[in-house]
């Protein structure tokens, strides 16, 4: 018996190629559904009738049977690993509808080679405008928790210690805005993939005077995917989707690392409500944070995809071959699929998560994270250099710390020692300008240079990335628009071919 494909093959498939090779790769390009199988079928029917390829009533039969069998759904397409992938298992669907020699005649003029470039582009795009969808969601609620914490104070901190005080506002702000460059990221990305190859056929054209540009326009492409073999054998717009998501993975979970620790009872500055927390089999008290847990494992899982896409690609000649062209996308997909879920996990998180307001306050006041004020009231106040002014405050917290003082128990005196001690002398400041200088709430109050910490500042920022959303919204929505203005021009030329084109 010989193949079910191509008489050039006289043997049947080996049961191990049939059940390790060509079954798991049916499985995996049936498993988004046939809308992009029919779309690009319905897309070349349409080109073909308006050049003349395929007469009227050959048009009209294959139009009926693409209609049934997006009607019926993927459950329609047979999974036959004898005809070793999705493509042929439809095509055999669709000559069985519509008749053998209607159905082989949509093959003109084309190849699996671009077909399945097209089919990837297409996923590609409806991947990365779900990535998007689901980044601004995040962003436009870590800015409303921002609005609502922009002055609750905190300690921030470098290097895990109480560095100057901000306020929870201020930090869920710097995280929208570093997923603000994420969103720019895979803004990028659909646009590497917003080209359409097919028309490319194998790799190096065809003789037949086809219209490139209409099969574009009908699915929705920007652009025609010019050079034939780059158009077939190129999956580099996969490496900027891929690192798109791995620098948003980065953003997460260093987000998710923060809350992580700042959630424990040693920090105590964050709580974490039992709906995203879950529990332990032995241990009765405990409530864990699985949710932020989710988040700081799938950051690192996001990476596999990438490495792996790129491994393929780069041992591959620049030409289709069953690795280049359907194996380098494979591991991608799962990372893709990981970051949206994750993006909707951190946008839930970003929702339930509650700043204990008053233990910030607390440890903002207790860590001496004010010390940097307190040096710049000796150089604004005192005279001094900041090198100066830095090395007295050292020398004044290191004395505090053997005393056991708080800051808020430290005085003019203290610092006078200080100075005392570090400079020999001296100097000259007003009676309270040692306790404004290291009272944390006006420190933040202070901060009033652009990108600073204080609630004023603060604000602005949130109201400048709220707009940035609303323009990347309108972007998003304009890309929606045009993929379904494509769909409409392609349904209306279907219909156009089921009604006027009256069989033999």
């Amino acid at each position: 018996m010989q193949s079910k494909v191509s008489p050039r093959l006289a043997e049947p498939l080996a049961p191990e190629i049939l059940d390790l090779v060509f079954r798991p790769r049916i499985e995996r390009e049936l498993a988004l559904g046939i809308e992009d199988l029919c779309a690009v079928n319905e897309a070349h029917l349409v080109m073909l009738a308006s050049i003349g390829l395929v007469k009227p009533a050959v048009a009209r039969a294959l139009a009926e049977a693409l209609s049934d069998i997006r009607e019926e759904g993927d459950s329609a397409v047979p999974r036959d690993p004898a005809r070793e992938d999705g493509y042929f298992n439809f095509e055999a669907l669709l000559m069985a509808r519509a008749g053998a020699d209607a159905g082989g005649r949509l093959h003109v003029a084309r190849s699996r080679n671009d077909i399945n470039a097209t089919l990837d582009r297409l996923a590609m795009r409806r991947v990365v405008l779900d990535l998007l969808a689901k980044t601004m969601a995040l962003r436009q609620v870590l800015l409303r928790r921002a609005s609502e914490f922009a002055d609750t104070i905190m300690p921030g901190y470098t290097h895990m210690q109480p560095a100057q005080p901000i306020t929870f506002g201020f930090y869920l702000t710097g995280i929208a805005q570093a997923l603000a460059r994420d969103a720019s990221r895979l803004f990028s990305a659909y646009h590497a993939a917003d080209s359409c190859p097919l028309g490319a056929c194998a790799f190096a054209g065809t003789s037949f005077a086809i219209d490139r540009q209409l099969l574009a326009d009908l699915l929705g492409f920007s652009a025609v995917h010019v050079h034939a073999q780059d158009a077939v054998a190129s999956r580099d717009y996969g490496w900027e989707a891929g690192s798109a998501i791995l620098a948003m993975a980065g953003n997460w979970g260093r987000f998710a690392q923060d809350i992580y620790v700042w959630g424990t009872q040693e920090f105590a500055l964050l709580r974490f409500p039992d709906s995203i927390a879950g529990t332990s089999s032995i241990m009765p008290q405990k409530k864990n944070p699985v949710a932020v847990e989710y988040l700081k494992a799938s950051s690192g899982e996001v990476i596999g995809g990438l490495t792996a896409t790129f491994a393929i690609l780069k041992g591959g000649h620049f030409s289709h071959a069953g690795d280049t062209g359907r194996s380098s996308l494979a591991p991608l997909w799962p990372s893709l699929r990981l970051a949206g879920n994750a993006l909707a996990i951190a946008r839930l998180v970003a929702e339930k998560i509650e700043p204990d307001a008053e233990m910030m306050r607390q440890r903002a006041g207790a860590g001496f994270s004010s010390a940097t004020d307190l040096a710049d009231c000796l150089v604004r106040e005192g005279g001094l250099s900041f090198r100066e002014a830095h090395h007295v405050v050292a020398d004044l917290v290191r004395d505090a710390l053997h005393r056991d003082l708080r800051p808020d128990e430290i005085g003019l005196g203290d610092v006078l020692a200080a100075t005392e001690r570090v400079l020999g002398h001296v100097i000259e400041l007003p009676d309270e300008a040692v306790t404004q200088a290291l009272d944390p709430v006006r420190s933040v109050a202070a901060r009033r240079s652009a990108g600073a910490a204080s609630p004023v500042e603060t604000r602005r920022m949130i109201a400048t990335a709220l707009d940035e959303i609303e323009h990347d919204r309108a972007r998003l929505d304009a890309l929606h628009a045009h993929l379904a203005s494509g769909r409409r021009q392609l349904e209306a030329q279907l219909e156009k071919l089921r009604q006027t084109a009256a069989p033999n």
